[in-house]
């Protein structure tokens, strides 16, 4: 995996003529090992007008000095945190420090490809102001293998609230691009250590969404995740979508979805839970809080009896499924 760091420049007074600014938001906690690639997959972008803001979350790790090299670049504006305040925090931390008519959030483990922000911008810019995000496909590293595959989910554009609550999350989470307004509007909520891409069932509710069909970004699976704390974020997304659902601006047709989300989430999270983390007892709580909600639909699912059965397994011999359920999500890419 190579990047190339060669950036087109354009004049400044050419660039903000013809390029509206490109915020890049990099939020960095104890991936020194990672950011710099991401880093540089942003300089190696062919968009000519970007501003790259990095803030370090109080990582322990050698992350400062990582960061520390690029201290004297002209696009770079870097943010050290002393102590942890959490991702969302973090995000809106930078927020108030960006500049961009438009926004891009990308973790300090995962990648973007060139033109993810020239084929962005080129779309939004071809949009009327109710589209508040334009998302596009993206593919997944795993770290463990070495293995590059394409992420296949459904697409919906538009006003997509409705569609986010009866399939589930569909946007892939490095690949968005935000208009300015869009968080004028909805912030991160810091009362979650990081809200992630649940953000995007408040964002719907106030902006349409438009698509890309590129690959525009990577994310990379490997042990130090976020999404690795499989309790925490399981709890987490569980408090989110109760308080979602509480929220007084949501529309009488959203809020009469509660029930269809709920169990859409348990069922999911149970599924990963147990087959792609390994969290047997987690993963049971999950579908039991789903057969609790709706019992005859919970044991019309096979897979999801499958599973339950097969939580009650040693942890080894549910990560040994792992494989067969990435074969369902990817295939095989080359970049």
């Amino acid at each position: 995996m190579q990047i190339s760091t060669q950036i087109r420049h354009l004049g400044p007074s050419q660039a903000m003529i013809d390029n509206p600014l490109v915020s890049v938001i990099i939020p960095s906690y104890n991936h020194a090992q990672y950011i710099e690639y991401a880093i540089e997959s942003v300089l190696a972008q062919t968009y000519p007008n970007i501003e790259l803001i990095i803030v370090d979350d109080g990582s322990s790790d050698n992350s400062h000095e990582v960061i520390r090299k690029y201290e004297e670049h002209p696009q770079i504006r870097i943010i050290l945190n002393k102590k942890n305040k959490g991702q969302s925090a973090v995000i809106n931390q930078a927020l108030a420090a960006s500049s961009g008519k438009y926004i891009a959030i990308l973790p300090s483990d995962d990648w973007f490809l060139p033109e993810k922000i020239a084929l962005q911008v080129a779309k939004m810019e071809a949009c009327d102001q109710e589209v508040g995000v334009v998302y596009a496909a993206g593919a997944r590293y795993f770290e463990d293998t070495e293995e590059t595959a394409n992420v296949y989910l459904p697409v919906h554009t538009g006003w997509i609230a409705r569609n986010l609550i009866e399939w589930g999350n569909f946007i892939y989470p490095v690949t968005p691009l935000y208009r300015r307004d869009v968080f004028d509007k909805v912030r991160p909520s810091e009362q979650f250590k990081a809200e992630g891409e649940a953000i995007h069932l408040r964002i719907a509710i106030h902006f349409r969404y438009e698509y890309v069909d590129a690959v525009v970004a990577i994310m990379r699976d490997h042990s130090y995740n976020i999404g690795k704390d499989a309790t925490t974020l399981n709890e987490e997304l569980a408090k989110h979508r109760e308080w979602y659902f509480s929220l007084p601006e949501l529309p009488d047709d959203i809020k009469a979805l509660k029930k269809v989300s709920l169990l859409r989430l348990y069922r999911v999270k149970a599924m990963q839970l147990i087959i792609d983390r390994g969290e047997g007892k987690t993963g049971r709580i999950n579908i039991t809080k789903a057969f609790k909600l709706a019992p005859l639909d919970t044991l019309r699912r096979p897979k999801l009896v499958a599973a339950f059965m097969l939580s009650f397994l040693p942890r080894l011999w549910l990560i040994s499924f792992k494989k067969i359920r990435r074969s369902e999500l990817f295939s095989k890419a080359k970049f």
